[in-house]
């Protein structure tokens, strides 16, 4: 479940970078975001499902977030930590405050759709398991 988060981070920040770069239109840029949350929050369901059968409720939710947290924290470490390196090294006239910047903002807003996704997977699978328990009981 962590690398689904991984993929979804990259994509949501490529979909975002285009975006910025003006490569996307805004109704491209739109559907694009829909569709990949979509498909992010379908996968998410898929894999949840497939290893989660035979396990309880609380282990299911602690195997979903411990993924999540790994990304939440690991992949600011990864991309932020040589981004300041690199930003110490080289001088000011560089202008790498201008890079730096961006990339920051891109990370925070793709890591927010990739934790939508995870909360979006977990309301369709507490509404399925809701529903399935309302079924059972009625005769």
């Amino acid at each position: 479940m962590a690398g689904i988060n991984l993929v979804g981070a990259v994509v949501f920040f490529s979909i975002y970078s285009a975006a910025g770069a003006r490569w996307l239109s805004q109704g491209a840029f739109v559907a694009s975001l829909v569709v990949f949350f979509g498909a992010l929050t379908a996968l998410w369901l898929h894999v949840e499902g497939s290893g989660g059968i035979g396990r309880d409720p609380v282990s299911r939710i602690g195997r979903a977030t411990a993924a999540l947290v790994v990304v939440v924290l690991g992949l600011p470490m990864l991309v932020l930590t040589p981004l300041f390196a690199l930003q110490e090294t080289l001088p000011a006239e560089a202008r790498f405050d201008d890079v730096a910047r961006p990339i920051m903002v891109l990370l925070l807003v793709s890591l927010a759709f990739v934790v939508a996704a995870n909360l979006a997977g977990a309301g369709v699978r507490a509404g399925l398991a809701l529903w399935g328990r309302l079924n059972r009981r009625t005769p």
